[in-house]
């Protein structure tokens, strides 16, 4: 059973996890084709619900009829539940009508063709019981399924939209914790410190900077900002740079890129401490993090990996495509997926601006990362149905409706991919606060970690 499992949908596996839930409620020992219809009766959003729905079915009344059909019993129940053979047939069932359709993977409409298929147990009884026929039931997901209407091109079939990942929650989690490690220092009398370094009037980039400090002072974290003017030399940055390494209020430095075209980026990088590099962007760090060795991560591929994980898409077995191989997402994240440890292990494509037919590519990812800079660019036909979709982009495109005149889009044509992916992250709102989520972490980590050398 082990192979059908590892083609669910988000969706899909959440009905599993209500099965479960419902069956534990009911203190029964086993899950049922009857628990199965609730987990699909509870993910209301899902294709499988929409098509009850349509049949005249009150989804209300499909609980009260199992909780006729199934009394609750006496006792505790402990241990995991195991599917009895009629749930397994589902399933089993389920996986055929998938490949039967062409789709490589399982979502709840083909659990409900499952269930209508097996034909057999409470679930369906239950079904029949609310007066509609199993006939109907497999028809009007065949109907939709093949509705053929509005379909992006390249695409199969539509399936139910995409879970979305709550970059703003799981960002919520991260900081959380990095209060309660700042929390153990200041026991300590040990204050980590940031120090945030900005280089002219871009609006944007003033407001992020300040985002960062407010959520750093949130984390139990001292923050300061260098704010220089426009017209600063080379020189007089690095000095700058030169003395906050010997500045024993700071544990991390981070200078907010861009910065104006008379300074050497690269050089400016190179001179931040490594001990003192909180966004893991110096050559040293970077090495570190391809040879696998020890060292604070780049904040936007660290968050990328953190969110892949409290999602429940872990990275390892699958595979991963990146698109963009710029030194802060595109490379970094690529190098830390394709470690040998538990929390990467995949197996890593990255493609770029000379990739040839991108969306060869793109298609084959599990887990597909756009990090472009180019708004809108993956599109729903450049998605393998049941991908999850990671968007770092971070595009201003005009919106007339929009009192600012503007407003924020990713790398990914967000609605039309939402139609075929089984997850995807959100513009604003995704990737965006784990990136300061994963700076007030690493500058933490760099507090402990000097806190420990002396």
């Amino acid at each position: 059973m082990a192979d059908p499992f590892d083609k669910f949908t988000e969706r899909a596996r959440r009905v599993l996890i209500l099965a479960r839930e419902e069956s534990r409620r009911l203190n029964h020992n086993y899950i049922g084709t009857e628990h199965l219809l609730l987990g699909l009766v509870r993910e209301k959003e899902a294709l499988a619900a929409h098509v009850l729905r349509g049949l005249g079915i009150d989804l209300k009344r499909v609980r009260e009829r199992v909780g006729e059909a199934a009394r609750r019993e006496d006792g505790e129940v402990r241990g995991e539940l195991e599917l009895r053979p009629s749930a397994e047939k589902v399933i089993e069932l389920a996986a055929a009508e998938a490949r039967g359709l062409g789709q490589d993977y399982i979502a709840t409409e083909h659990l409900l063709l499952g269930l209508a298929r097996q034909g057999a147990g409470k679930g369906t009884a239950i079904i029949e019981s609310l007066g509609v026929g199993l006939g109907e039931v497999r028809s009007e997901v065949m109907r939709i399924l093949l509705r053929g209407t509005s379909q992006p091109a390249g695409v199969s079939l539509l399936t139910e939209p995409a879970v979305i990942i709550d970059g703003k929650a799981i960002a919520a989690q991260v900081r959380e914790e990095a209060k309660q490690r700042a929390d153990k220092l200041h026991q300590r009398d040990i204050t980590p410190g940031l120090a945030l370094v900005l280089v002219g009037e871009n609006q944007s980039s003033l407001s992020y900077v300040r985002s960062k400090g407010d959520a750093a002072e949130q984390a139990g974290i001292y923050s300061d900002m260098f704010h220089l003017p426009e017209n600063t030399g080379q020189q007089t940055l690095l000095s700058r740079i030169l003395d906050l390494n010997e500045d024993g209020r700071f544990h991390g430095i981070l200078v907010q890129l861009p910065l104006p075209e008379q300074l050497d980026e690269h050089a400016i990088i190179n001179a931040i401490d490594p001990q003192k590099d909180a966004d893991g962007v110096t050559p040293m760090n970077l090495g570190r993090l391809l040879r696998g060795e020890p060292s604070p991560w780049p904040a936007t591929p660290a968050g990328i990996v953190e969110l892949l994980h409290r999602s429940g898409h872990p990275p390892n077995g699958k595979h991963v495509v990146v698109c963009g191989r710029s030194n802060i997402v595109g490379k970094p994240v690529a190098a830390i997926l394709m470690q040998k440890n538990p929390r990467a292990n995949a197996t890593v494509t990255l493609c770029h601006t000379g990739t040839p037919d991108l969306a060869s590519f793109t298609r084959q990812a599990d887990i597909l990362i756009a990090a472009m800079g180019s708004p809108n660019a993956v599109t729903a036909a450049m998605v393998r149905p049941g991908a999850v979709v990671i968007d770092v982009g971070n595009n201003w495109v005009e919106d007339e409706s929009r009192q600012s005149g503007r407003r924020l889009v990713g790398d990914v044509d967000f609605e039309g991919v939402r139609q075929v992916a089984s997850a995807i992250t959100p513009v604003p709102g995704g990737i965006g606060p784990m990136t300061v989520a994963m700076l007030l972490s690493n500058t933490v980590m760099l507090a402990e970690q000097q806190a420990g050398r002396h």
